[in-house]
């Protein structure tokens, strides 16, 4: 018999409620829902390591939540706030890779042989050139942040690449997945803001995104477990 961890069940629940919201634009369902579902997938994080947890991760789980706070209060007039949080997190997220990927690198010298890696990096280029025509009717300090999304994304998505095509185990896939939904959600996100009132889009930003929390907190999880001495 598969047995549920508790706190993912109600992560689960709160999520398919705040999906709910969104179809039927229910503020108040919306406001209930959404709050629950970063703590308890923390808490889930916090009960697969038994409480060892680590204190720049919990951290970054702050600075998501603060942001998706301050969102879900007022996004017009707390959006740069809010980015600024989301992009805090993305610092720390680029911290652990590069620790990761230096690790990696004590292991075997990196090697990258695969088509399919010029693929993707020409892809996540073509994706940032084009994002940025989106928003080019934002304000400079907006602007500016994206353009820091955009080239931590890249990093990002380059390091956990690299290390992905040359070692394959369970950490290394949720980091993978981890960004895909990163680069997903953001892109997303600035989707809805150019094109309002679409629904297909909103729902695709709300899943990406909270699968992306989900990923993140797996990738945190599996690298715990393999690298117990990586410290922040």
């Amino acid at each position: 018999m598969i047995k549920i961890n508790s706190a993912l069940l109600l992560s689960f629940f709160a999520f398919a409620l705040y999906l709910l919201s969104i179809i039927f634009n229910n503020d108040n369902l919306e406001l209930f829902s959404k709050p629950i579902i970063l703590p308890s997938i923390y808490y889930y994080y916090f009960t697969k390591v038994k409480g060892r947890i680590n204190y720049l991760f919990t951290l970054s789980i702050v600075f998501f939540f603060i942001g998706e706070i301050l969102k879900l209060l007022n996004e017009n007039d707390f959006l740069i706030f809010s980015l600024i949080f989301f992009g805090l997190t993305y610092i720390i997220i680029t911290f652990f890779l590069a620790q990761d990927f230096l690790h990696y690198s004590r292991v075997k010298n990196y090697e990258i042989n695969s088509i399919s890696f010029y693929i993707l990096l020409f892809l996540l280029f073509y994706l940032l050139y084009n994002i940025l025509s989106f928003i080019n009717e934002s304000s400079q300090l907006e602007f500016s942040i994206y353009i820091t999304y955009g080239i931590l994304l890249l990093v990002m998505s380059l390091m956990s690449f690299v290390i992905q095509f040359n070692f394959d185990n369970k950490a290394t896939s949720n980091m993978v997945l981890m960004m895909v939904f990163f680069i997903v959600s953001d892109f997303f996100f600035i989707f809805t803001k150019s094109t309002k009132d679409v629904l297909v889009l909103q729902i695709v930003y709300v899943v990406s995104q909270q699968i992306s929390y989900y990923m993140y907190v797996n990738y945190f999880i599996c690298r715990t477990k393999l690298f117990p001495h990586l410290k922040s």
